[in-house]
């Protein structure tokens, strides 16, 4: 952000052309409506309608987006709740072991009514002692990615993870636990309304795209999530563990520039 930009209150990077945004979207294939959601009013577009072209340079599409397993939050319960109120819900939460670990609950972070959400695994050691998402190593690389890479700062996307609660040793997320939470990331998604998602890592590639498979085989494949564009790529923690995988991640990434117009 330039600082006129500051000075004025406006962020030059989420400034775009809305034809070439609806160009860029026509790849994912989908339909969504956005009328009914709080935060319409600040988008003239009432629906995207999204035509599948014939040179997409994406392969393949998944559509996830299955009822909340047993065991969370009645939908009724959270429909009726805005963010804030969701969040001390989560904090309050005893649907898994989780909570007998935890210092503190991992709601999520950001523009709540953001173009582009992030969503991540599982909070680490730092993220559970400060409460907020992406505070570590991980975070200080996606903040670099975030500015580097998209032009953007952290307030002006909405990140957040599928887990709410550190698991023991910072471990990969248990089928169970993910569907202890399932409902909250859901009610995230409802409430930010974003335009696009950005899985970060295996699991929250799985959740979001409802495959059972390996992130290798998830990138580079156009998916949506209850109406949403879903890009896939690697998480922070991993390009810190496999720093030639950035090339990678800068791929995958083009086409979140892409779609949002974020050139």
């Amino acid at each position: 952000m330039s600082e006129s930009d500051h000075q004025n209150g406006t962020d030059s990077s989420l400034m775009f052309d809305p034809s070439l945004h609806d160009r860029a979207l026509a790849g994912w294939g989908i339909r969504r409506r956005r009328g009914d959601l709080a935060h319409e009013e600040k988008n003239s577009e009432e629906n995207i309608l999204l035509n599948s072209p014939e040179d997409s340079t994406l392969k393949g599409a998944s559509t996830a987006g299955c009822a909340p397993p047993e065991g969370n939050p009645p939908v009724e319960v959270l429909e009726n709740l805005d963010l804030g109120s969701i969040s001390q819900l989560v904090a309050s939460c005893e649907r898994c072991g989780l909570c007998e670990h935890r210092q503190n609950t991992v709601f999520g972070s950001g523009d709540p009514s953001a173009r582009l959400m992030f969503v991540g695994d599982a909070p680490g050691e730092e993220e559970d002692l400060q409460g907020l998402p992406f505070v570590g190593r991980s975070g200080q690389l996606l903040d670099r990615i975030l500015s580097q890479g998209l032009k953007l700062t952290r307030d002006s996307v909405y990140i957040t993870n599928v887990l709410k609660c550190r698991p023991p040793e910072s471990r990969d997320p248990l089928p169970e636990e993910v569907q202890s939470c399932g409902s909250y990331l859901d009610a995230q998604i409802e409430r930010v309304n974003p335009e696009m998602i950005v899985a970060l890592g295996k699991p929250a590639a799985q959740f979001l795209t409802g495959e059972d498979t390996s992130l290798k085989r998830l990138r580079g494949r156009k998916h949506v999530y209850k109406g949403v564009p879903v890009v896939v790529t690697h998480h922070p923690a991993f390009l810190l563990q496999q720093p030639q995988a950035k090339a990678e991640c800068w791929q995958d990434l083009q086409v979140v520039i892409e779609t949002l117009g974020l050139k």
